[in-house]
């Protein structure tokens, strides 16, 4: 049985869409179109040059149309917060009355248990719901919301 030459492009086809999976942006996914449509070109029986010609076209086609769509749509945020910083503008609960002198407590965010210290002369109670407004070392700046 031969290998026809369309098994070629469905194999780099395949091996393109694997591989994107890996290293993201979108770039081999547009490869991977392109060879498809050669693959398609090939099993047609078009030549050589018929079948670089569609994978060049193809390719340029998804990766000026296509490939902006999916990046705004996978890829529409920059910076993601993780670890402390993704608790800014959370809610929480106060654990441990604040001192009103040092305005230093302790408050329930995300699960957590943490030291924090308030913007306001506000006393706090426990039960009390706070907001993160920004996180410095091990302490959380935290604004008060409401009462019991």
């Amino acid at each position: 049985m031969d290998f026809f030459q369309w098994h070629w492009w469905a194999a780099a086809a395949l091996l393109m869409m694997i591989a994107e999976i890996f290293l993201p942006g979108f770039f081999l996914f547009c490869l991977g179109i392109g060879c498809i449509a050669a693959s398609i070109t090939a099993g047609l029986g078009f030549g050589a040059a018929g079948q670089l010609l569609m994978f060049s076209a193809f390719a340029l086609l998804t990766f000026f149309t296509v490939r902006p769509v999916l990046m705004k749509r996978f890829w529409h945020r920059d910076n993601v917060p993780t670890n402390a910083d993704a608790l800014v503008g959370l809610h929480g609960r106060v654990s441990q009355d604040f001192d009103p002198g040092l305005r230093l407590g302790r408050v329930q965010v995300g699960g957590d248990d943490w030291r924090a210290e308030c913007l306001t002369d506000a006393p706090l109670r426990i039960g009390d719901i706070i907001e993160v407004v920004r996180v410095e070392s091990n302490t959380l700046i935290v604004k008060p919301l409401t009462s019991k």
